[in-house]
């Protein structure tokens, strides 16, 4: 049972990342009580960490040496699967930490990057619909 498909994996990805973006851009404006260039490295690492976690994860299922002979097509299946959930359910200890760190510590700042664990979770839940279409 897939909760959502291929094109809804898309579509929230496009929507996340114009959403980290503009998160991202905020932070620039408004954090001023830093240098400009460390705001300036903060918007590419908050946009490089949500591409690069979402693309990782999703070209896992890519690999062709898996397919070499039946062991490998069932082991290294099943080790993808287990590698998705476990970033599935890394996402979401990373966005409890977010807010935790957020509400309990007064620093909203760290919400800027609320983005990046979502994707995580739509990459890891891309490799685990692409082994199970495979």
């Amino acid at each position: 049972m897939e909760i959502f498909n291929q094109t809804d994996i898309k579509k929230y990805y496009q929507i996340f990342g114009y959403a980290n973006l503009i998160f991202s851009i905020l932070l620039v404006i408004f954090l001023t009580d830093i240098d400009f260039k460390e705001r300036i490295f903060a918007l590419i690492s908050i946009n490089v960490g949500f591409h690069m976690l979402y693309w990782f994860f999703s070209s896992l299922s890519k690999d062709s040496t898996r397919m070499n002979n039946s062991f490998n097509k069932i082991m290294g299946t099943g080790m993808l699967k287990i590698f998705a959930v476990f970033g599935i359910i890394c996402s979401f200890t990373i966005v409890y930490f977010f807010i935790t760190n957020a509400i309990f510590q007064k620093e909203y700042v760290g919400l800027f990057g609320i983005c990046i664990p979502f994707g995580l979770f739509l990459g890891a839940y891309k490799l685990w619909t692409d082994l199970n279409n495979e």
